[in-house]
């Protein structure tokens, strides 16, 4: 073989080399392209006075927000049980009538002073010996008889008097407390509250609501619309046929 057809098989090679390289970079290249487009490119499609049947279910569970608040009549009597527990502070403004019961000694220290004149008339019999001496003998002489006593005997002296005296008494009396009565209180108090009013409530949840639709189907009508479509979110497929054009 010849240098001429050597040089010549080279290049041939060489082309055929370069031309699947320029392939293959053209087909990276349209790939990203392509994959730029799908994920940032989109359709915009403007519609026009189009008409469209919507069937509605026949009922339908929602959720509203009432802004407005909700005039409500209670005309009711509610039994109520109110538990108290606590301490209660009863001031005492008046005096208190009560009855009181003393028992209990009182010590007694007494000088009683005394200035009268006894008088004392009577007469004191008498029956007993005397004991005398006659002519230096000691002599027993008995003594019988009836003396009449009339005499008038002043009394000047203080007695004094030192003793413990047990009292009893149960009297009514009036008691002036200083301090307020603190009271324990441990029930449950039950009353009856009649409750005749109309409220005004706000309504802060919201409500759950049914709603029935008495014709499922409703003709609705576009003027216009806006509608930009992704790449990614188009698929390809066989068309059915005209949508949305009345009167075929």
């Amino acid at each position: 073989m010849t240098d001429a057809s050597r040089g010549q098989a080279v290049t041939w090679r060489t082309l055929i080399l370069t031309v699947l390289a320029l392939l293959a970079l053209l087909t990276v290249l349209t790939a990203g392209a392509a994959w730029w487009a799908w994920n940032h490119l989109s359709t915009h499609i403007v519609l026009r006075e189009q008409h469209a049947d919507i069937v509605m279910p026949r009922t339908l569970a929602v959720k509203a927000t009432v802004s407005n608040n909700v005039q409500v009549r209670v005309d009711e009597t509610l039994e109520v049980k109110v538990p108290i527990r606590e301490t209660l502070v009863v001031p005492m403004d008046r005096p208190v009538a009560l009855t009181a019961t003393v028992q209990t000694v009182v010590p007694i220290h007494l000088d009683v002073p005394v200035d009268q004149v006894l008088k004392v008339d009577q007469a004191i019999d008498l029956d007993t010996e005397v004991k005398t001496r006659v002519l230096g003998f000691p002599v027993t002489v008995p003594v019988k008889g009836r003396v009449p006593l009339r005499v008038d005997i002043p009394v000047r002296m203080t007695i004094p008097v030192r003793q413990d005296l047990p009292v009893s008494l149960t009297t009514p009396a009036m008691v002036q407390l200083a301090e307020p009565i603190r009271a324990q209180v441990d029930t449950v108090v039950t009353a009856r509250v009649p409750i005749r009013k109309t409220m005004d409530l706000p309504v802060t949840a919201p409500v759950s609501a049914q709603l029935s639709f008495p014709e499922q189907k409703i003709r609705a009508g576009v003027e216009r619309m806006d509608v930009t479509i992704p790449f990614k979110a188009i698929t390809l497929g066989t068309t059915p046929g005209p949508v949305g054009v009345p009167g075929r």
